[in-house]
């Protein structure tokens, strides 16, 4: 326990972590008989640090290649991800650094400080609903309830099933919810410039909390009859807005605190490029997005530059595009929770219950494209873009505008769209469905759920 929590107050001191591929959690090799004290501060500080790097790293890598938004290449490891080539060893990482990092010290948070500092420990609620929300979406089963008792003597927590953890999810945030809702004096301090998201701002973070709720609740539409019922009320609860009410990653672009797109092109160039799907969609519909999302081409002179990704089985191209300046700048800033993620949840529950969607999946596409290119969408735009106002279309356009999160490939698996075609030259040739369970949890902990089969569903997913 000593160890983690000095290696988060190495984090959130030296934002080091946001500049590599993969955790350096494991580096550390500190004396676990030296006396260790944290605060809320750096505790909220590292969750956020942590909650940074996951959402622009290799869950997002990994879960962007399998949805076609982007595609790995020969060059690196990430061809294997592009062939549907996970193994157990390969998620260690990510698997760490949620448990090792995030989530710890949200239950420190929980543990120690819930009494006097609930407006700290109702942001750290929030970020444990969207980091266990990561890691129960992608594995399944996963440890919660046992999964901090080390210093109990409990080192091999039992699993919880991801029913139960969907459980635990609405239970987090409505417990956050009242946190935020206390009164300022009821706080022996307060989170002011130590939350990089919000500054402090609990109605914006009770906003995120409804949004993340309508999250979870909506992704049970295949073993809840109630979810975008459920849904839609979170929705009207939350009392989102704008982008302004956004929940976003924070770069300062210094040596420490790189955006990771940026920093994994320029430390691994031509591992990673954008999928033709994704691009092309982009192309097809003229959509003012493509030039902010998706970066020319660098072909050898003087061919022209172009906007082109590569198709699925396409490993050894090279020239083709990376992603665009709005996302992948050294401070590029990525929504982890949006006003526009509101409203095309809104826009499907409606269309689930039998109401008009069209104005909130107007709205949705309206703040993606002002988001992402700082001008408001055309008329003639924003016609043809809802023309159509079916689910399919509906998971499209938010396809196009979740662009390197995590919701697009929830959404595939739960709905079947966009409708892509799987790399034909992968050995099974059915796009993965979750990740595996990583080699660390096999080896060591008897009472893990284990599963090694990528294409096995997670509880939601019964299609």
């Amino acid at each position: 326990m000593k160890k983690y929590i000095k290696s988060i107050i190495l984090m959130a001191v030296g934002f080091s972590l946001l500049t590599s591929c993969d955790s350096e959690l494991d580096h550390f090799n500190e004396n676990p008989n030296s006396p260790i004290s944290t605060t809320p501060t750096l505790l909220l500080s590292a969750m956020e640090v942590s909650t940074f790097s996951t959402h622009t790293g290799g869950l997002i890598r990994t879960s962007n290649i399998f949805d076609q938004h982007l595609a790995g290449t020969s060059v690196g490891q990430l061809g294997d991800i592009q062939r549907y080539i996970v193994s157990e060893q390969d998620v260690n990482n990510e698997w760490n650094t949620l448990y090792g990092t995030t989530l710890i010290s949200g239950h420190i948070l929980n543990r120690d400080f819930a009494g006097h500092y609930p407006y700290y420990n109702g942001i750290g609620q929030i970020l444990t609903a969207i980091n266990l929300g990561y890691a129960t979406d992608l594995w399944g089963d996963v440890p919660y309830d046992e999964a901090f008792k080390a210093d109990q003597g409990n080192k091999t927590p039992k699993y919880n099933t991801q029913q139960e953890i969907y459980q635990r999810l609405q239970t987090i945030l409505d417990e956050a919810i009242v946190n935020l809702s206390k009164s300022v004096s009821s706080n022996i301090s307060v989170p002011a410039t130590d939350d990089y998201i919000f500054n402090g701002n609990t109605k914006k973070w009770i906003q995120t909390a409804y949004v993340l709720k309508a999250r979870f609740a909506l992704r049970l539409t295949q073993v809840d009859t109630n979810a975008a019922k459920k849904a839609l009320e979170y929705i009207n609860a939350s009392g989102i807005s704008s982008n302004n009410d956004d929940a976003n990653t924070f770069f300062p672009g210094t040596s420490n605190g790189l955006n990771q797109w940026y920093a994994f092109d320029r430390s691994r160039a031509n591992y990673l490029k954008t999928g033709a799907y994704f691009v092309n969609s982009l192309q097809n519909a003229n959509d003012p997005r493509l030039p902010f999302s998706i970066a020319l081409n660098k072909p050898k002179p003087p061919i022209v530059p172009i906007y082109v990704g590569n198709i699925p089985e396409d490993l050894d191209t090279t020239s083709s595009s990376y992603i665009g300046s709005a996302f992948a700048s050294a401070t590029s800033a990525i929504g982890l929770v949006t006003y526009g993620e509101a409203k095309f949840i809104e826009a499907e529950a409606k269309l689930r219950l039998g109401q008009d969607a069209k104005s909130a999946l107007q709205e949705a596409v309206s703040a993606s494209v002002l988001k992402i290119t700082g001008t408001a969408a055309t008329s003639e735009f924003l016609a043809a873009a809802t023309a159509t106002v079916d689910l399919e279309n509906i998971i499209k356009q938010k396809y196009l505008a979740l662009f390197l999160t995590m919701e697009p490939y929830n959404d595939y698996r739960r709905t079947g769209f966009p409708a892509l075609i799987p790399n034909q030259s992968s050995n099974k040739k059915v796009i993965p469905v979750r990740l595996p369970t990583p080699s660390d949890e096999r080896q060591y902990n008897p009472n893990a759920t284990v599963v090694s089969n990528v294409t096995t569903n997670v509880w939601w997913d019964k299609d």
